[in-house]
């Protein structure tokens, strides 16, 4: 639910995986969570990102606030890929089409707004009866059918544009109202992976998994 406007918006997946957090003897058994809100993108025409350095201390904030037992200066929270990988992270973008027809502008809206609008629901892959919830790694993800006729130039020079070939990263300060009717001013990281990609994108998100689970196994 759209809650700026009250209506409805369509995502197109929504995945969760469970991972088994290890626990003491006697104590009950838990799992961590991924879940990706994906918007897929038949990419034609061209696009152009403009990169610059990641905000790493906004970046290292989002990570420990996820709620997988991340913390301010730990090596398992420098391991997670949206602080090991990408140094630069697409801040602008333009493309051949309308504001309206602009398949990034639709599609980061669609995979934020799902995401704050689901915040706190229940899980689909927990059964409460046998498990219970340790923590939660939610990734808002652009999946795109090619990087064909992507491309990237540095946002404070005047270089031409290069094709972008790695999976790269979406900056986003987004603001919305959540369920309360207050504004809301939130930092983002959207993960835009090429189709042909998706196989080391999934490992990155697998590391991430199981250094949650180490450190939310420790307490």
């Amino acid at each position: 639910m759209d809650q700026t406007q009250n209506k409805a918006r369509e995502i197109d997946l929504v995945a969760e995986k469970a991972f088994e957090i290890q626990s003491n003897p006697g104590q009950r058994f838990s799992e961590l969570v991924v879940r990706l809100f994906v918007e897929c993108k038949f990419i034609q025409g061209h696009s152009v990102f403009w990169l610059s350095d990641k905000d790493e201390e906004a970046a290292e904030r989002l990570v420990c606030h996820q709620g997988g037992g991340f913390r301010p200066y730990n090596s398992y929270t420098k391991r997670h890929h949206y602080l090991s990988e990408a140094k630069k992270v697409a801040k602008l973008f333009a493309t051949t089409k309308s504001p309206e027809q602009d398949p990034f502008y639709k599609a980061l809206n669609q995979v934020l707004n799902a995401q704050v609008s689901m915040k706190g629901q229940q899980l689909a892959v927990i059964d409460g009866s046998t498990s219970t919830v340790g923590g939660v790694l939610n990734y808002p993800v652009i999946v795109c059918s090619t990087f064909d006729g992507v491309y990237a130039t540095d946002f404070l020079s005047h270089a031409e544009p290069t094709p972008l070939q790695e999976n790269f990263q979406l900056e986003v300060q987004y603001a919305y109202a959540n369920s309360a009717g207050s504004v809301r001013d939130e930092y983002f990281l959207i993960d835009i992976v090429e189709f042909a990609q998706l196989q080391s994108f999934s490992e990155a998100l697998d590391r991430d998994a199981k250094s949650a689970c180490m450190l939310l196994s420790r307490g």
